[in-house]
C-alpha cells in the first residue's frame, strides 16, 4: 500500500515515525464521466430502446496510507507539564529529606 503525505498529497518512500504517524485513508486517483445507460429487462417490442437512466459521474479511489508529521504544536502537548522530570525528582527528594533531618 502506497502511503502520501497529508500536505503535498505526494508519495512518502520511508516516513519518520518519531517525526509524525500513518493512518489508513483513501485517494482520489481518477474520475468517471457522466453517462447514460439502458436498464436491463426493459427493451420490449413496444419500446425497443428501453428505459434509460442517468450515471453520475463519481470519483474512483484506491486505498492507502496517509503520514502526518507533527506540528509543534503537537510536539509540545507531547511533552511533559513540568519540563524536566528529573529536577522534579530532585527538588521532591530534597524537601523529604529536609522535613525528615527537621524531625
Amino acid at each position: 500500500m502506497t502511503i502520501y503525505d497529508e500536505q503535498s498529497k505526494q508519495p512518502v518512500e520511508a516516513p519518520d515515525l518519531s517525526a509524525g504517524y500513518v493512518y489508513e485513508g483513501v485517494i482520489v486517483t481518477g474520475r468517471t464521466e457522466e453517462s447514460v445507460e439502458v436498464m436491463a429487462g426493459t427493451v420490449t417490442p413496444e419500446r425497443p430502446e428501453g428505459l434509460r437512466r442517468r450515471v453520475p459521474a463519481r470519483d474512483i479511489t484506491e486505498p492507502c496510507l496517509w503520514y502526518h508529521r507533527y506540528t509543534q504544536e503537537e510536539l509540545a502537548a507531547m511533552q511533559p507539564a513540568g519540563g524536566d522530570e528529573d529536577a522534579v525528582w530532585d527538588e521532591l527528594a530534597a524537601a523529604y529529606n529536609e522535613g525528615v533531618m527537621q524531625a
